[in-house]
């Protein structure tokens, strides 16, 4: 089903494109044709379906609005947990130096690999076993660096040690499912189903009007047709993190990475 969100976000964003695009520009030729087929309509009624069209557009670009907003929103989440994650990354890091070897390195050598890890997470991009890969690999470092706590616990180690320990391993642990649940937080289909139709219907108005004014050229519609094209396109781009072009990165997690394997002074 298209409304599935899962299978929705699994076409390769070119073909919904070339359909959007094919959507919008069809809805503007039909619109010409029927309005070009009536040169003989009244004017009141052309000041209407104008009126229309006009109002439709007018909606449309309120809804535009709003959904580039939601999507922006999202990707602003999406860049702020990658940078708390990669703060948690270097904090327990820090912390792992107040214990005794060889839980110390350890520990250390642990947030190493979970620190590529991250970064794989964020590069896995439209491929998912990559994606499915770093997800497992996060998953099972989390209990590698949770036995090196429970080892801490004994009794060399002070109680503040071993409460800044735990506390910055559970919000290293807790920021994972908080990334994940970022990457999967998009816009509903449906909502870029009703962006399509109102503005398939704002063109097919507008160019009926057009038409039955005898307007012979139809670069004005085709033009209108590809900006709002573009719109749709951008924010379903922004939305996409994993496959559009406009993606968050981790160069927050690759300079935590570069700080932890920088040799100690």
């Amino acid at each position: 089903m298209l409304l599935d969100l899962g299978i929705f976000y699994q076409i390769d964003h070119r073909l919904i494109a070339v359909a959007m695009l094919a959507a919008l520009l069809g809805a503007s030729e039909i619109g010409y044709r029927l309005g070009s087929a009536r040169v003989d309509t009244p004017d009141s009624l052309r000041t209407l379906m104008s009126g229309t069209g006009a109002a439709t557009l007018g909606l449309l670009g309120l809804l535009l609005g709003f959904a580039l907003s939601m999507a922006i929103a999202r990707w602003d989440l999406r860049r702020d947990v990658i940078v708390e994650e990669a703060n948690a990354i270097g904090t327990l890091f820090l912390r792992a130096g107040l214990v005794e070897q060889p839980l110390r390195a350890e520990l250390q050598g642990a947030l190493l690999a979970y620190t590529d890890a991250r970064i794989a997470l964020g590069g896995s991009r439209s491929d998912p076993d990559t994606l499915r890969a770093a997800r497992l690999e996060s998953q099972a470092l989390h209990g590698r660096i949770w036995s090196v706590v429970e080892r801490a616990n004994q009794p060399p180690t002070m109680n503040a040690t071993l409460s800044a320990l735990i506390g910055a391993a559970n919000q290293l642990i807790d920021l994972h499912e908080l990334r994940l649940a970022s990457i999967e937080n998009r816009l509903p289909p449906a909502l870029f189903l009703l962006l399509l139709a109102v503005a398939s219907l704002a063109v097919s108005f507008l160019a009926w009007s057009f038409g039955a004014a005898l307007h012979r050229g139809r670069t004005p519609m085709l033009l209108l047709a590809l900006l709002i094209g573009a719109v749709l396109l951008l924010i379903m781009d922004v939305n996409r993190p994993q496959r559009g072009r406009i993606e968050v990165g981790v160069a927050p997690l690759e300079r935590v990475g570069r700080s932890l394997s920088a040799p100690s002074p």
